[in-house]
């Protein structure tokens, strides 16, 4: 929690040196592993770079928890489309952490005979790949991300037996440009 914290004031320092009108977007995003339900913001600092901050949650056993999540996506082309900008192709990265530390724990508890033993799961991380199509004269837009977390990545390497579901998600996203 503490790193996670250190990020969070660095992403908003740098955030608040460079700031720019028309740079932010508040987004809503369903599913994706970002959560059930995810709301947060977006920051542009340049057409082709941006930066996600959302808080999502889940549900375990009928009770809602909550996780932080915090993206970067890397868009190369931007095309104009009948007075909309489309952004067909957008390459990332992102970040979820989860806020029970009941459930979750960052290192191996000490009943495991070794440090790394048993997986982190209160933070996992992985790559992502979408498309972002906003409406210019409502300053509205809609995305879709397909994600896929680092212990995907190499399950699909290492085993012979990938049950996608686990490793790979897919969602979509509602954004309002300011």
């Amino acid at each position: 929690m503490q790193s996670f914290s250190k990020a969070l004031i660095i992403f908003a320092t740098l955030l608040g040196c460079t700031a720019n009108a028309g740079d932010w977007r508040a987004l809503i995003e369903r599913a994706g592993f970002t959560g059930f339900l995810a709301a947060g913001v977006s920051y542009e600092w340049l057409p082709e770079h941006a930066t996600d901050v959302t808080l999502g949650g889940y549900q375990i056993a009928n009770e809602t928890y909550y996780q932080a999540n915090i993206g970067y996506r890397y868009s190369r082309w931007s095309t104009p489309l009948k007075g909309n900008d489309w952004r067909p192709v957008q390459f990332g990265a992102f970040a979820v952490y989860a806020l029970n530390t009941d459930r979750f724990f960052i290192r191996s508890p000490d009943k495991y005979p070794s440090k790394g033993y048993y997986d982190e799961t209160a933070l996992r991380y992985g790559a992502e790949l979408g498309s972002t199509l906003t409406f210019m004269p409502s300053r509205i837009a809609i995305g879709y991300r397909v994600r896929i977390f680092d212990n995907g990545l190499i399950a699909m390497f290492n085993n012979s037996n990938r049950d996608i579901q686990y490793y790979i998600s897919s969602g979509f996203t509602l954004q309002y440009l300011f």
